[in-house]
């Protein structure tokens, strides 16, 4: 499923998408749906069709990094509030919570 996703990813934005690690991805999932491959898609919170495991949303295939960092490299924190909150989640007070949970998801035990 990983690989898929970023190989969706890579397609939708036209550009390398860096190298992010696999526990970042594990923790999206789990966050999302407790990896549940058979979720389909529904409307989320925000009344907007999220679907599968990473609850996938349309404007997330809009190459939402360089509108939301100015161009400027995104980071682990950019990637999953633009998930959480699309094209410019990483600049929306309410995709702080979301990147606490991933933060958290992503500290050694």
């Amino acid at each position: 499923i990983t690989a898929l996703i970023v190989l969706l990813c890579i397609a939708a934005s036209h550009q390398q998408l860096p190298s992010l690690p696999e526990e970042f991805f594990r923790c999206i999932c789990l966050i999302e749906s407790d990896c549940n491959n058979n979720i389909g898609c529904a409307p989320d919170t925000d009344n907007l069709l999220a679907c599968g495991p990473y609850q996938i949303k349309n404007a997330f295939w809009i190459d939402a990094s360089q509108y939301c960092t100015n161009n400027r490299p995104p980071t682990l924190q950019d990637y999953a509030r633009i998930h959480n909150g699309g094209p410019l989640g990483c600049r929306h007070h309410y995709t702080a919570g979301y990147w606490d949970k991933v933060r958290t998801c992503l500290e050694p035990r």
